[in-house]
């Protein structure tokens, strides 16, 4: 994959919350996940799963989205 990929995971479980991280430390990623309190929470930099770090979290959101890589 080269650095225009842009990605897109459905669903913030254990398997999804993860791999999001992962992927948006190099590319754009687009998560969807239809409970929008978890989605509210981790737009905010805070997984109340504990399934990824917030420390790591918080560095791959985006609240600027024409940026290149990340989590919009």
């Amino acid at each position: 994959m080269n650095s225009n990929t842009k990605i897109a995971i459905i669903g913030f479980g254990p398997v999804g919350l993860p791999l999001v991280r992962l992927f948006a430390i190099k590319h754009a990623v687009v998560g969807l996940d239809i409970n929008q309190t978890r989605v509210n929470f981790l737009k905010s930099g805070t997984d109340t799963t504990f399934e990824v770090d917030d420390v790591a979290l918080q560095k791959v959101l985006l609240n600027q989205p024409g940026k290149a890589v990340g989590l919009y």
